[in-house]
């Protein structure tokens, strides 16, 4: 062996030997959490309604979130959430009404850093939306010259999740991310409201 392979692992067993067992490894197999969601679209478009061409977007919103993990390996987890949101939607500046906003998300998890105290992890997601009808408010109802809602249809599509737990105790976790999801809200008229939107979250879980 080497001398520059041999300072190699004297280096590594140096560093391993640094951490306390408590915090080398992240052994953990099930995690719960739950929390608030705050859910900022990060695109528009225009689109007719009625007899009128201008931009529709959803507005911001908090709502809540709650999810759960199992991990393969101290390195692999698979991850289901799911987020509420009731959203504003807003045509040429002017709110016409809300809606919901429900994803269930899938992300395969990979957990680049992975100690009892501090747990980064980040994955590609992928999403179902249920979208709730769009309840009109009288503006919305006079573009639109409909007193009915405005059907949504579901949606599904790829995304980004990054993610960090620092843990409180054995069990205990405070539990923080963002996840980008590339949906948008297709709407009965034909017509699709870009969103694309990227959604922080916040909270606290346990894990086993």
């Amino acid at each position: 062996m080497t001398k520059s392979r041999i300072g190699f692992l004297a280096i590594v067993v140096a560093v391993a030997g640094a951490f306390p067992p408590a915090v080398k490894a992240q052994d953990t197999h099930f995690k719960l959490y739950g929390g608030p969601a705050y859910v900022a679209p990060m695109s528009d478009s225009d689109v007719t309604l009625g007899s009128l061409s201008d931009t529709i977007e959803t507005e911001k919103q908090v709502g809540w979130n709650f999810g759960l993990e199992g991990r393969f390996t101290p390195w692999i987890g698979l991850e289901v959430d799911y987020v509420n949101a009731n959203q504003d939607v807003s045509f040429g500046g002017s709110t016409i009404g809300d809606t919901s906003f429900s994803p269930l998300t899938a992300t395969f998890d990979i957990h680049v850093v992975h100690t009892r105290v501090v747990d980064l992890y980040l994955g590609p997601s992928y999403s179902y939306v249920n979208w709730g009808n769009i309840h009109l408010n009288a503006t919305g109802e006079g573009i639109t010259g409909s007193s009915s809602d405005l059907g949504a249809d579901s949606s599904t599509g790829w995304g980004a999740s990054l993610g960090l737990d620092i843990g409180i105790g054995d069990h205990f976790i405070i539990q923080g991310g963002l996840k980008y999801l590339n949906v948008d809200l297709e709407m009965d008229n034909g017509q699709t409201a870009d969103v694309k939107p990227l959604v922080a979250r916040l909270g606290i879980g346990v894990r086993f």
